[in-house]
């Protein structure tokens, strides 16, 4: 049986860490975009928002997907302790997901006619929260877990 290394279990808790810190910071950084989009497609106000607002909520969201990529990639790296490599796996694979649902809300809007493709837009919205709630999950199954 593989011997228990402290060490890499504290490594692992502080990369697990700052990935959850770093998409806390990102998706506070784009909520405010998120909010302004989301509101002016209930309304039916999307073509309301000027261009240049447009063109930066697609920019930060772009931003977003950048960093949840990136945050995949950390976690994808990762060297879990042998005890939870099962559920680290699990949360990896849910993270990425979460990333490329992440980016269809990114490619769903087309700034140069300033339109949103509803469906994609909408199978995002279902799939983040999917996503993210079993990464969550994951994580709480980690934090509880004897490493």
């Amino acid at each position: 049986m593989a011997k228990f290394n402290p060490k890499q279990a504290q490594v692992y808790v502080q990369t697990l860490q700052q990935v959850l810190t770093a998409t806390q910071e990102t998706a506070d950084r784009v909520a405010p975009f998120f909010t302004k989009l989301d509101d002016a497609k209930q309304e039916n106000k999307v073509t309301d928002i000027p261009a240049a607002e447009f063109a930066e909520i697609k920019a930060e969201f772009e931003d977003a997907v950048t960093s949840y990529q990136e945050n995949a990639a950390r976690l994808n790296a990762a060297k879990a302790p042998i005890r939870i490599l099962g559920v680290h796996k699990s949360l990896a694979k849910n993270y990425e997901l979460y990333a490329q649902a992440t980016a269809l809300m990114s490619d769903s809007l087309n700034v140069a006619d300033q339109t949103i493709d509803d469906d994609k837009y909408e199978q995002s919205e279902a799939d983040q929260a999917q996503y993210l709630n079993k990464v969550q999950t994951n994580v709480s199954k980690i934090m509880t877990s004897q490493m």
